[in-house]
């Protein structure tokens, strides 16, 4: 029979082995979250976050940093490191634009507005004759490929310099300055731009201002 005595012996004995047995299954757990770092110093960790650490907290905050760092690589899509590709820039074509050019009115005058030549005649002909539809003026220094336009009209009216005028459907240069001046002194200019426009273009006489 047991005593009272007894049974306080066998309790306890029994609470003891229960506290055996937790703590032998509880050891191989705790120690699957213990790690250390690279100085050696223990932490604990849980779904990669640190908690029970035994560093001081600037190395708790580094840790925490690196890992969230991984997680954000491993969630963040591929970008695209590749350089974009410039757009082709379109070329300019020089006879194309003569063509625009030439449409806009059946005379054209090739000037650059610092040639004294381009500028004597372009007040030529506008003091002395009404031409309709008014001569289209290029400025050669202010085109954006003035250049490349000069070397085409070389290419296709056989004259490099300005003024260089055309008249009419073709693209044969009318002359300079020197040979516009001469038709007008001989007073054939008007004769002339009127046959070379071929009824496109009309071209009158201004009447000179009396002096009295």
């Amino acid at each position: 029979m047991l005593t009272p005595r007894k049974l306080r012996i066998s309790g306890l004995a029994f609470f003891i082995l229960i506290l055996i047995v937790l703590f032998t299954v509880n050891t191989p757990r705790q120690a699957q979250g213990i790690k250390k770092n690279d100085n050696g110093e223990k932490y604990t960790i849980t779904s990669n976050k640190l908690i029970d650490s035994t560093n001081d907290d600037k190395i708790d905050d580094a840790i925490n940093n690196k890992i969230k760092l991984n997680k954000q690589e491993e969630e963040s899509p591929e970008t695209n490191t590749q350089p974009k590709k410039p757009k082709p820039s379109v070329e300019f074509d020089p006879a194309k634009a003569l063509v625009e050019i030439r449409t806009i009115s059946p005379m054209v005058v090739f000037s650059k507005t610092y040639c004294p030549y381009s500028k004597k005649l372009k007040q030529l002909l506008k003091d002395n004759y009404e031409i309709t539809p008014e001569p289209r003026i290029v400025e050669l220094d202010k085109h954006e490929n003035g250049e490349d336009l000069q070397s085409y009209l070389y290419e296709v009216t056989d004259r490099r310099t300005v003024p260089n005028v055309l008249v009419g459907s073709t693209n044969k240069s009318r002359g300079g300055y020197d040979d516009i001046v001469k038709l007008h002194n001989e007073g054939r200019l008007l004769e002339m731009l009127n046959e070379w426009g071929n009824k496109k273009l009309v071209v009158k006489k201004k009447e000179t201002p009396s002096n009295a």
